[in-house]
């Protein structure tokens, strides 16, 4: 959320004209397209910086509860929101049925998930995940089912089922689903809040380092027919905002985080950055391909909440697969 308040904008249009007479006393087109240009970003810079401080509000008044009711609420939320802009974002592909089918079994999997966790945690803990795999298997075999009624035109099939399944796999389960059962995967439920912070203010910070570092010394564009304002520089940068972030967040836990050594938490930062660029370019992959900005305009000044949690939902699982792998 902190890079989200710090995301510039890319710069559209070609050069301006002079326009106006010398000496007709008019402003001439350049001085009046930047005062036009400024008042846009000084009302940008207030819209985020008021998304994001009423953001960080709603998530320090859930930490500082410790309810695990008030994290799964949140998480819910989040997921069902992001599931709705998912459906808005890819209204113009072919299968809406099927993309519709996937948000009916991704509310189900996610009811399912908060139910255990409030009621059964302890299954929500190890490697058996029996509600992704039957999410999964339901949208598959339910999206075929729904295509049997549509001619075959190309491969408008094949791209309905895939987009189906995408879409519960991407939010549902990356997002909503190892935010879940990576707070229930350390030893209490206070460490398991305190997890979760590190990981997402290390993707935060990785997302900040890329754009303040890049647009101090970026000279080297990353990627740009995906994102042309990365730069290998900011990327270099992000990996030592991660691993500032990741210590800090080990520090200011005390004890609730000893169970996490020193170099596994230097490890985690170097992985949680690298999957939070993975994460930040995948969304920017899905919007190109569709053909939009922003995914949604609920925040105001960042965009919709894929853009919010965008590099979550890469980080979340790495986070959870590297500790349940060491066996911490």
């Amino acid at each position: 959320m902190v890079a989200d308040f710090f995301q510039v904008e890319e710069r559209r249009g070609g050069d301006l004209a002079l326009r106006g007479s010398w000496g007709s006393g008019f402003m001439p087109a350049t001085m009046a397209s930047a005062s036009s240009k400024g008042s846009s970003r000084a009302a940008s810079f207030k819209a985020r910086f008021t998304s994001t401080i009423l953001l960080w509000g709603v998530v320090v008044a859930v930490f500082l509860s410790g309810a695990l009711w008030g994290l799964v609420a949140l998480v819910a939320a989040f997921t069902l929101l992001g599931s709705f802009e998912y459906l808005v974002l890819t209204r113009e592909a072919p299968g809406k049925e099927c993309r519709r089918w996937a948000l009916i079994v991704g509310a189900g999997f996610l009811g399912m998930l908060v139910t255990q966790a409030l009621n059964d945690p302890d299954s929500l803990r190890g490697a058996d995940f029996l509600p992704e795999m039957a999410g999964v298997l339901a949208v598959t075999i339910g999206s075929f089912i729904l295509r049997l009624r549509f001619p075959i035109e190309g491969d408008d099939s094949v791209r309905a089922i895939a987009l189906a399944l995408l879409g519960f796999v991407y939010i549902p389960i990356l997002f909503g689903g190892f935010i879940i059962r990576l707070v229930l995967l350390p030893p209490s439920v206070e460490s398991g809040f305190w997890l979760v912070l590190l990981v997402v203010l290390v993707a935060k910070f990785t997302d900040m380092g890329a754009y303040l570092v890049g647009t101090l010394i970026g000279r080297h564009k990353a990627i740009p027919h995906i994102s042309p304002a990365k730069s290998w520089e900011g990327y270099i940068g992000s990996l030592f905002f991660a691993q500032g972030g990741a210590f800090a967040i080990h520090a200011l836990s005390g004890p609730r985080l000893d169970w996490l050594g020193v170099h596994h938490v230097a490890l985690l930062g170097l992985l949680l950055a690298l999957a939070a660029m993975a994460g930040d370019l995948a969304e920017s992959i899905l919007k190109r391909s569709l053909q939009v900005k922003d995914s949604g305009h609920l925040l105001p000044g960042i965009g919709g909440i894929l853009d919010l949690i965008d590099s979550l939902c890469f980080s979340l699982p790495v986070a959870y697969f590297y500790l349940l792998l060491v066996r911490l």
